[in-house]
């Protein structure tokens, strides 16, 4: 008669199952939260267009991520330009000497001074238009107030007229240039002093909402292919 024994040191099974579950979840938790900082990321970028009227295209791809590790599970999600916290947090902007902070009007956002993308075409900065006003001073004199007059050509080579300067009595000016055929302005750009800022981008609100939604399932998800890959 023949026959077979067969024992089994459950303690030990189950000792070698939770050590593998164990060294499993700091692999599992590194993986989740990087999961979730770069679904963030994506979110951050698609909402850019959503917040901004003018845009540099080149910034969403400087939102930038210090990845997690197996001893610190934690990411950090953040943006490597400095002035971009003011649209964040709000707060005031102070022109430098001799300077103004350039707010674009709707001769710029709304006269096709914006690419499809956004963008502040070349013509459009205001660095070009001061330039173009200063090669033009002799036509284009800076004016105080509105009350100023200009004797303007009949019949110009160009659909459009130079820039020039205008300063209102509070020390605030304005880029604007005449349009043709017609007695009213193209108002480009005002130059204050100061402006406050108003906190509009949201960043913070986006990446708390997609931790709270999505970090459970995708801890899940990185713990069940941390187990299928653990030998």
């Amino acid at each position: 008669m023949m026959g077979f024994h067969v024992t089994c040191n459950v303690d030990k099974l189950l000792k070698g199952v939770r050590d593998v579950r164990e060294k499993q979840l700091p692999y599992a938790m590194k993986e989740a939260v990087n999961a979730n900082a770069f679904r963030a990321r994506r979110a951050l970028i698609k909402d850019y267009p959503r917040k901004f009227t003018m845009r540099s295209k080149g910034l969403p791809n400087l939102i930038r991520i210090d990845k997690a590790d197996k001893k610190v599970p934690a990411a950090r999600i953040f943006l490597d330009k400095l002035f971009m916290a003011r649209q964040e947090y709000g707060g005031e902007k102070v022109a430098k000497p001799g300077k103004g902070v350039a707010v674009p009007r709707p001769g710029v956002t709304e006269k096709g001074g914006l690419t499809s993308k956004g963008s502040v075409k070349p013509g459009y900065y205001v660095s070009a238009l001061l330039a173009d006003a200063e090669k033009s001073k002799r036509r284009s004199r800076v004016r105080n107030g509105r009350k100023y007059g200009e004797n303007r050509p009949s019949a110009r080579k160009s659909s459009k007229y130079h820039p020039f300067e205008m300063e209102r009595s509070d020390g605030v000016r304005f880029i604007a240039r005449h349009i043709a055929g017609s007695r009213k302005l193209e108002w480009l750009y005002a130059l204050y002093p100061k402006v406050v800022v108003p906190a509009r981008w949201g960043w913070q609100k986006i990446v708390k909402f997609f931790y709270e939604k999505y970090i459970k399932s995708d801890f899940e998800a990185a713990y069940r292919k941390a187990l299928e890959s653990a030998k």
